[in-house]
């Protein structure tokens, strides 16, 4: 969650990512100033810093941008990388040696549908998603809305014809459309279209959903909790979608008769 990240200093108003150990506080004091459980929460183990900025600065006092994800060289003792793909495609390729694997998201032969994907309605989709948390006027919403149905319409489009969006097995993209789409109800208002809109969609995160990888990345309190911390004017709505929050669990964990079926006649191995 969100915190003063220098909270004795009156001058300095940055509010950023902070590191919390359950184990010593069962709660803890938003930026928005609500108290929250701390379930789940993971503290630095590495570092043992309180704050994400805190890392940055320990390798460069130089004021900039304290952004997540953040990969750490623990030999080093330096972050290597901050930037989400390059760490996805690190930990994909890089540990081999260390860690067999068949699992290959970035296959060579399949690199430019893949980056196509990624720059177009994968970059799209995520986008619009996340403009439409800042948006601050109803024709700002309603405008984003209707960008964001526009592009899930072309995935759904697309899904209708493929199980995986490249290739005959998850690959990166997938991966990066999983983490956006899983969000997406969760987010969503009363009024927007919900990914039950997308019959193929919807199949397709199913099924994202249902391996063990990427499922166990999935918190949804976490989910919620974050956009109160990125946008902290939506608290209201945020409390309205914790029924939405409930249902998305159960519904993407029962494995539909169709899974597995919406391309029929086809036949798939899927490994990640």
């Amino acid at each position: 969650m969100f915190q003063k990240t220098k909270p004795n200093d009156a001058s300095d108003q940055h509010e950023g990512w902070v590191f919390v150990d359950p184990a010593k506080s069962s709660t803890m004091v938003a930026a928005n100033g609500e108290t929250y459980p701390t379930d789940d929460c993971v503290p630095d183990t590495v570092n043992h810093v309180t704050f994400v900025r805190d890392l940055f600065e320990k390798v460069d006092p130089t004021p900039r941008t304290f952004s997540v994800p953040v990969l750490w060289d623990k030999k080093k003792g330096t972050i290597v990388s901050e930037e989400s793909t390059g760490i996805l495609r690190t930990l994909d390729s890089g540990f081999r040696d260390l860690v067999s694997s068949d699992v290959h998201l970035y296959p060579e032969e399949l690199r430019a549908q893949i980056d196509a994907v990624n720059d177009g309605i994968g970059a799209e989709i995520s986008k619009y998603f996340y403009k439409k948390m800042f948006a601050r006027t109803p024709e700002e919403v309603a405008e984003i809305a209707t960008k964001t149905d526009e592009e899930l319409a072309k995935l759904d489009e697309l899904l209708a014809k493929k199980r995986f969006v490249v290739g005959n097995s998850v690959t990166e993209a997938d991966v990066r459309l999983f983490h956006t789409l899983i969000r997406l109800d969760s987010y969503q208002q009363k009024t927007d279209k919900h990914l039950t809109a997308y019959h193929n969609v919807e199949q397709y995160l199913r099924e994202l959903y249902q391996i063990p990888e990427l499922k166990r990345t999935v918190h949804w309190y976490h989910i919620n909790l974050g956009i109160v911390n990125k946008a902290p004017q939506l608290l209201q709505k945020v409390r309205l979608w914790t029924t939405t929050r409930r249902m998305t669990a159960p519904r993407l964990s029962k494995r539909s008769a169709e899974n597995g079926s919406r391309l029929s006649g086809s036949t798939w191995c899927c490994v990640l």
